[in-house]
């Protein structure tokens, strides 16, 4: 979820920028000046609306899904996530925060009629520098007794439901289900020392006939 949000926040920041740099420079498109279009402020409030929505959607989807990691007892085996995998995610979010705090210095020096979409850049900023300094105690790995649930940077449901086969590669764990459905998570979010504790718990909450764990994984340790 956050990667494919993150991909629409970058596709429509490219044509964001575009205009608000033709109309912050005068440019002319079709013999109009830019600066001079009617209906400007509607679009950047448009386009503003449009990144919101979908920071919204991110940010709830991420705060209420690491939430539901706050209580162990709900979970049939959980862990917090490795110190390693804490730091790339740390890494991870503060360059995101500082890419959209520049974005939105960036924007208010372009042109003060931007103004809207220069907010929203800042509520991106100031929603993954809180998340980076409230949520890091909440980050976990656990089994219920229908899912895997990986909660850092986004959050991870892995069904056991028309679960295939489970295989490492490239320190990657990846759950397999029929009509070729994949789904995956780092490895490293499980801490050293806990890969057998969360094989046996997995293992206990699948059909062992149904489901193909391959030699990478049962080696885990």
């Amino acid at each position: 979820m956050n990667r494919s949000i993150n991909i629409l926040l970058i596709f429509f920041s490219f044509p964001a920028f575009a205009f608000i740099i033709c109309v912050a420079f005068d440019i002319r498109f079709l013999n109009i000046a830019i600066a001079d279009f009617p209906f400007k402020f509607h679009i950047f409030i448009g386009i503003a609306t449009l990144l919101l929505l979908l920071i919204i959607r991110r940010s709830v989807s991420r705060w209420v899904g690491v939430s539901m990691t706050r209580k162990p007892e709900r979970f049939l085996w959980s862990t917090p996530v490795s110190k390693e995998r804490k730091k790339q995610v740390r890494l991870f979010l503060a360059i995101e925060g500082l890419i959209a705090l520049f974005s939105m210095i960036t924007v208010m020096l372009l042109t003060d009629e931007a103004w809207p979409v220069a907010i929203v850049y800042g509520i991106m900023a100031l929603d993954q520098f809180a998340f980076l300094a409230i949520a890091q105690s909440w980050f976990r790995v656990g089994i219920t007794h229908k899912a895997v649930v990986v909660a850092d940077r986004e959050v991870r449901l892995l069904f056991f439901s028309g679960l295939r086969r489970v295989e490492t590669h490239q320190q990657t764990l990846y759950f397999e289900y029929i009509e070729d459905l994949q789904l995956f998570f780092p490895v490293n979010c499980i801490p050293e020392g806990k890969y057998g504790e969360f094989r046996t718990a997995l293992e206990e909450r699948v059909n062992r006939d149904r489901v193909f764990f391959s030699e990478g994984f049962k080696t885990l340790n």
